[in-house]
């Protein structure tokens, strides 16, 4: 409704054919699909190696479930639904008036805040989950997607994969059981598993996230990645 109010039926279509931008370099596919993996599975063996933690391993044990999973999570986990609305529309938004680290915390903050109902809901991971915890997982969930957004040329299918990655290896690898909560150091684990990654992504990518930008430049990604080589 907002993007129609500001740009009519015209920028609803553009919207919706930004999600379905399939072409990019391989190495990003793969980082996109298989990075949540090792952020996932590592905290998990942490959790199971060091606390002798049993988890759910249901979809493991199923594996040819991976894919009906991940295409479920794509179009009503939380992707498709939500993606438009942060990567599609407020962040290049806010990145007219802020670098990109200060656009990614902002929006992280008010996507962590977005999900607190689910705190409040029987059976949702966030039930049994720390907010404080949470609300730092999101604030690297943010920058990393920034991240990945950005460097494929602003392309809002990367970020919609790279949040359905992240939500499919979750039920591959849950870090509590979703009937009791389980114990917290698996959630512990993954929240300083993923801060740290996004805290080196930082520092490698510092003239990405950190260097002002002229606002012309900002309109236009490709043109953008290419005054920060």
């Amino acid at each position: 409704m907002i993007t129609y109010q500001s740009g009519g039926w015209g920028a609803v279509k553009t919207l919706l054919k930004s999600g379905f931008k399939l072409r990019m370099p391989l190495v990003w596919w793969l980082l996109i699909l298989l990075l949540p993996v090792i952020f996932s599975g590592l905290p998990l063996w942490l959790n199971v190696s060091l606390n002798q933690f049993q988890g759910d391993r249901s979809l493991l044990a199923q594996p040819l479930m991976i894919l009906p999973t991940f295409l479920m999570m794509f179009f009503l986990g939380g992707s498709f639904q939500e993606e438009f609305g942060w990567r599609g529309f407020a962040l290049p938004r806010l990145l007219e008036k802020w670098n990109p680290l200060a656009a990614s915390l902002i929006l992280g903050a008010v996507w962590g805040i977005w999900h607190l109902p689910l705190f409040f809901i029987a059976e949702t991971g966030q039930y049994f989950m720390p907010l404080g915890i949470f609300l730092i997982m999101v604030e690297a969930f943010s920058i990393l997607t920034t991240w990945v957004y950005l460097r494929t040329g602003r392309n809002l299918f990367s970020a919609l994969l790279f949040h359905t990655s992240i939500n499919t290896c979750l039920s591959i690898f849950p870090p509590i059981i979703k009937i009791t909560g389980g114990n917290q150091v698996g959630l512990t684990y993954l929240m300083v598993g993923y801060a740290l990654v996004a805290l080196i992504v930082l520092v490698a990518e510092r003239g990405l996230f950190f260097r002002p930008v002229d606002p012309v430049l900002r309109k236009d990604g490709v043109q953008w990645l290419q005054t920060m080589k």
